[in-house]
């Protein structure tokens, strides 16, 4: 079964707790950080190479947080949340490097606020744990 690893990217900025996202280009919605974990790899070193890859952005390994495992369609997705600085930018683009299918998109990323619609926004299945983000926001 195929491993993949989903990256909830999240900020604080006055109180509120946001997520880092950018517009899908298979269907309306949003994504998250996410891709296959490689062989020889584990989930936080896929995590990291990951939002690395696709966000530009480059965190400890100590700043992953775990939020659980479910399968979903023919995979086992693990979920982590990232605590992220306030600093970064409302907008941003970058273009996705390494060795998958997406190398060399642009992606535009932006915040969403992590809320009760927050659900609905996300697509191919990254929506599992969002529920443990709303309540913490």
């Amino acid at each position: 079964m195929t491993r993949k690893v989903f990256v909830y990217a999240v900020r604080r900025v006055r109180e509120h707790l946001e997520i880092l996202v950018f517009e899908s280009h298979d269907e309306p919605g949003f994504e998250v950080p996410k891709g296959g974990v490689e062989s020889g790899e584990s989930l936080v070193e896929a995590a990291r190479r990951e939002l690395r890859e696709e966000a530009g952005l480059d965190i400890d390994a100590t700043r992953l947080d775990i939020l659980g495992t479910v399968p979903w369609e023919g995979e086992m997705q693990t979920f982590f949340r990232a605590e992220l600085s306030s600093e970064i930018p409302d907008r941003f683009d970058h273009i996705v490097t390494g060795t998958g299918i997406d190398v060399g998109l642009r992606y535009t990323f932006r915040w969403l606020p992590v809320d009760e619609r927050l659900a609905e926004c996300l697509v191919q299945g990254s929506n599992a744990f969002v529920a443990s983000l709303v309540d913490e926001g």
